[in-house]
């Protein structure tokens, strides 16, 4: 799991450093493998806009480009990158800047003037990208240092997940076990209801309901994908490892990264007939979006309309309903599957899958809601249009985890841990785990949170406390 550390803060009242930050994890039981900035450290590198591209007149491969960096005046910078062209937006180093080995002076190439250098994603340190300047938005504004633009005074913090902390796989998971543990004050983002102003759902049916105790899907019609996600999506998304694919599937990774709830975009027009959450039958198989063709098992939990399979449940959706830039109407899924059905699936497949890693080790079933609120609304914001709306949303319930309350005797705490430990501070300890806390004289009642699958017995309170 890959933390940005200024994303975290945005959620917790950090007071620490980064690297005091990476020792109170470690201690807390989420170690910290690495802690690296995101950039190399560079000064006076920022937004420009080129104007203007000649053939340099001793060099074949070299241009002489007119370029606007905010400064005032025109700079004359001599390139070779084989992608420059008038109107793009790209990173430009002014004389006196300074990058890793190198600062930038006015040179003479091949008897042209140069004042300054236009840069690749590997002269800033950001890739091993060298094949061509680093294209930025057309609207990036011309003269703003581009170490704010593209939000590089970060770090990140690469964390071991031990396989029972499902719910520290997210920004919001490790954010609320740093409160607690610093006792800081935590600030998740409000996720209001997005508005509904059409009728078109589609029916869902759980015919296994121990195995998916809750489906909650959402129709949103008139939909544009062919846009880009926001910068902003894209470099968080890429920074924790995703891939950036298409608006939609973009939206359900971040949700995902933000949130730890898996997501799922179906097109909504390749549907036929109602959605039913089952078991695979004989013989049936799927295509799914790694383009692997395979043979279903009857211990397979599937997401299928009348005409076959969609998809597996909490593994990978299936090619013939996928979503893409001709996509005009989008069916969300958001569920809660029982991590048992889940669990081996990915591994049996022989396929790596960041939804069935988080759904076998446990997904909180109160989650999908806001999940599926807070994709909408960037499907919305990102791929709405004058004539989109928003259907409203279907819940249905199967059988969902019991979460009883466990017994946690103050006294067996001191004795197993060997240290004098007031009861106000261990009652104090688990509401800031969000634990709901019944005291009586000499037993605490402890009901574990919905997304703490970890929280089961009474030795494992105490190993929090």
């Amino acid at each position: 799991m890959k933390v940005s550390f200024n994303w975290l803060k945005e959620l917790v009242d950090i007071r620490q450093t980064v690297e005091e930050l990476g020792h109170t994890l470690t201690m807390a039981g989420l170690e910290v493998e690495e802690i690296l900035p995101v950039a190399a450290a560079f000064c006076q590198i920022v937004v420009a806009e080129i104007k203007a591209v000649a053939q340099h007149p001793n060099a074949d491969k070299l241009r002489i480009c007119d370029v606007d960096a905010g400064t005032g005046s025109i700079l004359q910078i001599v390139c070779g990158a084989p992608n420059v062209a008038p109107g793009l937006r790209v990173p430009c180093a002014l004389l006196g800047a300074k990058l890793p080995g190198l600062e930038i002076k006015a040179a003479k190439l091949r008897g042209i003037e140069s004042s300054g250098m236009l840069c690749s994603a590997r002269e800033l340190g950001l890739s091993d990208d060298h094949a061509g300047l680093l294209v930025l938005p057309a609207d990036a504004p011309v003269g703003e240092d581009i170490r704010a633009y593209l939000d590089l005074d970060d770090t990140y913090l690469t964390l071991k997940m031990t396989p029972n902390r499902g719910d520290c796989l997210s920004m919001i998971g490790i954010a609320r076990d740093l409160a607690a543990v610093s006792q800081s004050k935590l600030t998740l983002p409000a996720v209001p209801q997005a508005r509904v102003d059409g009728s078109t759902s589609a029916a869902v049916t759980i015919s296994a309901p121990i195995a998916c105790g809750r489906y909650l899907g959402r129709v949103i019609t008139g939909m544009n994908l062919n846009v880009s996600s926001p910068e902003w999506m894209k470099r968080r998304l890429e920074r924790a490892g995703f891939r950036t694919i298409s608006p939609l599937v973009d939206i359900t990774n971040y949700v995902n990264l933000e949130r730890g709830q898996p997501m799922h975009a179906f097109d909504y027009h390749k549907l036929d007939g109602a959605i039913e959450v089952r078991f695979a039958e004989a013989g049936e198989s799927i295509k799914l979006l790694n383009s692997q063709h395979v043979q279903l098992q009857s211990d397979m939990l599937v997401i299928a309309d009348k005409n076959g399979p969609l998809a597996i449940a909490g593994v990978m959706g299936g090619v013939e309903s996928m979503v893409t830039n001709g996509t005009t109407a989008v069916m969300f899924e958001s569920a809660y599957f029982s991590p048992d059905v889940i669990q081996g699936k990915a591994r049996s497949l022989g396929i790596s899958s960041d939804a069935a890693y988080r759904f076998e080790r446990g997904v909180s079933p109160e989650g999908a809601l806001d999940a599926l609120e807070y994709a909408t609304q960037l499907a919305l914001r990102i791929c709405g249009g004058t004539s989109t709306t928003t259907g409203p949303i279907v819940d249905e319930v199967g059988e969902l985890p019991e979460r009883k309350s466990v017994a946690v005797r103050p006294a067996r705490v001191v004795q197993l841990l060997g240290m004098s430990i007031q009861t106000d501070e261990m009652l104090s300890i688990l509401i800031n785990l969000q634990c709901r806390v019944a005291a009586s004289d000499d037993v605490l009642a402890v009901t574990p949170p919905p997304y703490r699958f970890d929280l089961n017995i009474e030795e494992d309170f105490i190993e929090e406390i």
